[in-house]
This record gives structure tokens, C-alpha cells and sequence, in this order.
């Protein structure tokens, strides 16, 4: 080999070698790039369950008002005053639950890792779905200091003139609320595994179930 040929080889080497680095280069950037727009659909997948969290704040905001306005003015009657009270503390629970959905999604890093955004993901889904448990059946019988605090704001002492009515409506929550548990617990026997799967979907709700779709596309298209 002449040393012109050694030198064109050389020179064949480092254009190589300088095609391999941009190549690499731009496979990087379109790795980038495409993470970012995912995780930029993982982000746009969420708000509307930040939204919801907004609205669900200033409903309990309105129920705190709704019920101290009652117990606040009828604290020599116990039925009403109680009846305010337990709307009151409800509006309060319904604002803590918003507000610690709120955080924990402000808290989740969409340029983290796939496993700690999943961890982080999976915390959200727990909370929204074990507290919007507790509050959501709590309207078994929650809907009865509302109806006596909203009759009572109208001068209407329901509980005064039928107080049977808030028995039977208690029987009526409890029964409600033995069916629910009884669905719950037949829908995890074996066999039911797809209904199971429904209904936990159903209740994680339809953000969450397409951020979880959308962290799924992320972590396969790293898998690749």
C-alpha cells in the first residue's frame, strides 16, 4: 500500500468515524424528542383530573359554608346543629382529598425515569381512588344532613316534624352500602378477574387510565 493510499484510508476512517458521531447524535435528539412529546401527552392526559381536583376543592368549599351557616345558627337544636357539623366536616374532608390529589400531581417529574414517574403515578392513583372511596360512600348517608340543612336554610325542621324519615333513610344508607360492599367482594371472586379489572378502571377514572396508557407508550418506545 502507498503511503497515498494509507492516507485516503485515514482519511475514509475519520469521515466514517465523524458520520457515526452525527448519527448518533441525531438518533439522541430524536430519542429526546420524541420522550418529550409523550411525556408531553402523559402531562396533557392529566389535567382534566387536576381540573376535576379544582372543582372537587370548591365544592367542599361550598359545603363548608353550606353547613357552618347551619350549625353556627342552631346550636340549641342538637339534630341540626349536628346535621350542619357533619356537612361541615364533609365539605372539609372533600377539599383535603382535592388538595392532596393536587400535590401529588405536581410533584411527578414527566423528565424522570419511566419507574419513578410509574411510582409516582401509581401514588396518585391510590389516593384519588382509596379517598373518592371513602367520601363517595359516605353519600349513603350524607344526603340526609344535606337535605335537613338545605330545608333548614328554607325555615323547614324536617327532623322535628318526621323524625322516623331520618331512620328509615339511615336503614336505606346501610343497606346501600352492604350491596356495595357484597358487589365489591364478588367482583374479586376467581374468575371475575376481567370485571375486577372494570371496575377498578372505573374507579381510577379516565385520566388516569390514559396517563397510565401514555407511560405505557413511553416505557415500550425505551424498551425498543
Amino acid at each position: 500500500m502507498t503511503g497515498n493510499d494509507a492516507m485516503e484510508l485515514d482519511d475514509l476512517k475519520a469521515a466514517w468515524k465523524a458520520l457515526d458521531v452525527r448519527l448518533e447524535r441525531q438518533v439522541a435528539l430524536n430519542h429526546r424528542l420524541l420522550r418529550e412529546s409523550r411525556a408531553d401527552g402523559l402531562r396533557r392526559s392529566l389535567r382534566p383530573l387536576a381540573w376535576g381536583q379544582t372543582a372537587q376543592i370548591l365544592f367542599g368549599a361550598a359545603c363548608v359554608l353550606f353547613g357552618a351557616g347551619i350549625w353556627s345558627s342552631y346550636r340549641d337544636i342538637p339534630h341540626l346543629f349536628v346535621a350542619g357539623l357533619l356537612v361541615h366536616l364533609s365539605g372539609l374532608a372533600t377539599i383535603a382529598l382535592g388538595v392532596a390529589v393536587q400535590v401529588l400531581l405536581t410533584r411527578i417529574d414527566y423528565a424522570a425515569p419511566v419507574l419513578e414517574i410509574q411510582r409516582k403515578l401509581a401514588r396518585v392513583r391510590s389516593v384519588y381512588v382509596r379517598g373518592g372511596l371513602v367520601v363517595g360512600l359516605s353519600w349513603w348517608f350524607m344526603w340526609i344532613p344535606v337535605l335537613m340543612v338545605a330545608l333548614a336554610y328554607a325555615g323547614i325542621d324536617i327532623y322535628k316534624h318526621a323524625p322516623e324519615w331520618a331512620w328509615y333513610s339511615c336503614a336505606v344508607g346501610v343497606v346501600g352500602l352492604l350491596m356495595t360492599w357484597l358487589f365489591h367482594r364478588w367482583s374479586r371472586k376467581p374468575g371475575r378477574e376481567k370485571l375486577a379489572a372494570f371496575v377498578d378502571a372505573q374507579l381510577a377514572g379516565a385520566s388516569l387510565r390514559r396517563a397510565q396508557a401514555a407511560l405505557d407508550e413511553i416505557a415500550e418506545f425505551e424498551r425498543e
